[in-house]
Order: C-alpha cells, then sequence, then structure tokens
C-alpha cells in the first residue's frame, strides 16, 4: 500500500517506454503502508498495479500527440517539436492528484514522470519537472550508449536514477 494522503514524495513514479510501448523500466517512489523502505519497481502482490494503469492510460495522450506532430509535419510546419510534452493527463493515486509529465527522445523512447499535483503551480516549477525529465533521459543514453549495456534493470541504474529524483525532489519544496 502507500503513505497516508498528503504526505506523499513529490514524484512517486518514473517509468522509461520503448518506441514500441513497452516498458523499459517502471520506478515507484511510494512508501511501503508499514514505513519501510521504499518500493522498488513492479509490486508482484499488485500494490502498484493502480499506478501502472494510469501510466499506460497516459500513453494514449501520447499517440495522440504524435499523431498531431506528424499531421503538422506533413502541413509543412518547420517548427521542430519540444522534445518535453508537459501535462498528459491528470491521474488519481492514493486518493491525491498528480500529473503525468512525459520526455521523448529522437528515437521515440518516453520518459514518465507522475507528480503530485499542486507542485508545479509556477512556470519555474515546471521548469524542475522538465530538467527532472532531462536528466533521466540523459541517464538513459549514457547507459545504453554503453558497449556494455545489459538493460535498465540493474542495481547501478536503479541508483542513478533515485539520486535523480531525489535531487529534483527537494528542489519542488
Amino acid at each position: 500500500m502507500s503513505v497516508p494522503i498528503g504526505t506523499g514524495p513529490p514524484v512517486v513514479c518514473v517509468a522509461y517506454i520503448g518506441r514500441d510501448n513497452t516498458p523499459l523500466l517502471i520506478r515507484s517512489f511510494r512508501r511501503q503502508a508499514d514505513g519501510g523502505d521504499i518500493d522498488r519497481g513492479w509490486n508482484p502482490d499488485g500494490s502498484d498495479l493502480d499506478l501502472h494503469m494510469q501510466l499506460f492510460a497516459s500513453m494514449d495522450q501520447l499517440d495522440a500527440q504524435f499523431k498531431t506532430m506528424s499531421e503538422a509535419l506533413q502541413r509543412g510546419e518547420t517548427k521542430s517539436p519540444d522534445p518535453f510534452l508537459g501535462v498528459l493527463t491528470p491521474a488519481l493515486v492514493d486518493f491525491e492528484d498528480h500529473n503525468i509529465y512525459a520526455q521523448v527522445s529522437a528515437s521515440q523512447v518516453k520518459v514518465i514522470a507522475v507528480v503530485r499535483d499542486g507542485v508545479c503551480k509556477k512556470a519555474h516549477e515546471e521548469e524542475q519537472v522538465r530538467s527532472l525529465l532531462r536528466q533521466l533521459l540523459v541517464l538513459y543514453t549514457d547507459a545504453v550508449a554503453n558497449p556494455f549495456f545489459a538493460g535498465l534493470e540493474t542495481e547501478a541504474f536503479d541508483k542513478k536514477v533515485v539520486s535523480v529524483v531525489a535531487q529534483h525532489s527537494t528542489r519542488f519544496f
């Protein structure tokens, strides 16, 4: 389960979704109900199932934005699309409002963050989310550029993701 209402982390989850919409990594930052360590990844007991469903539901919004961008390019609009897609959709997680933000790489890998609503009330706070997603994308790029790349579900990559999220989480308050 999760923490009581209003005491959750500002970033609840980050996900890397591949070009074909397959999950490469989903990392939850929810605290366990017993106050233990932060949950890591997929929980077989289903406690993160609602979060996963919200992530996959947001993929429909991503597809709609990609379709709009490709239609604009076909019409001849030369403005290059911003890789930061902003808020895809609102979500209800643990009885709290959250927003799902996304950024897409040139290779169509999507980095998604579920952020507690109210964290980004001002423009400079949304820049923090943009910075978070940009740094997470850099982590991904560095990982796949490694000739010994063995996937994202490694302890070393997880530690880097946790570090970046923790660094940005302190900036939200």
